[in-house]
């Protein structure tokens, strides 16, 4: 599992220091960027065993990146990350949003915040060639 590397995309500094921390010792080697369209140039130059996206990003979406990289790369397992809603009607926007993402070649959308631990078992998984149910 440790030689596996990953690429992780999103907006928030913060957010990506969280996922560094979160995956430590998890996968050999993390790539992170703020800008979604830099990822299609880190994937021309570089290998990856799977990308982690945010979803509401500026320059482009994450559904529009998840489509795009799944075009490109169709190999690569893409995990979509998305805030769920604190009332009924952003919950059901963040729902349709992650199927959306799912539609478009994620295999498995993960809605924030979460749980270390769950994002570690989710990552393992995916890494490992198993997609793990959809729960949320």
């Amino acid at each position: 599992m440790k030689e596996k590397k990953i690429l992780i995309v999103d907006d928030d500094p913060d957010i990506l220091n969280i996922y560094k921390h979160f995956l430590k010792g998890i996968v050999s080697e993390i790539v992170t960027t703020q800008d979604p369209l830099e990822v299609l140039e880190l994937l021309k130059l570089q290998k990856f065993d799977l990308l982690l996206s945010d979803v509401l990003m500026p320059q482009m979406n994450g559904i529009e990146l998840t489509k795009k990289v799944h075009d490109l790369y169709p190999s690569l397992p893409i995990i979509v990350c998305s805030e769920g809603g604190s009332t009924d009607a952003k919950e059901l926007v963040a729902s349709i949003v992650m199927n959306k993402a799912i539609s478009f070649g994620a295999v498995f959308a993960l809605k924030k915040p979460f749980k270390k631990a769950t994002i570690q078992e989710v990552i393992k998984s995916i890494l490992e060639g198993e997609i793990p149910d959809q729960k949320n």
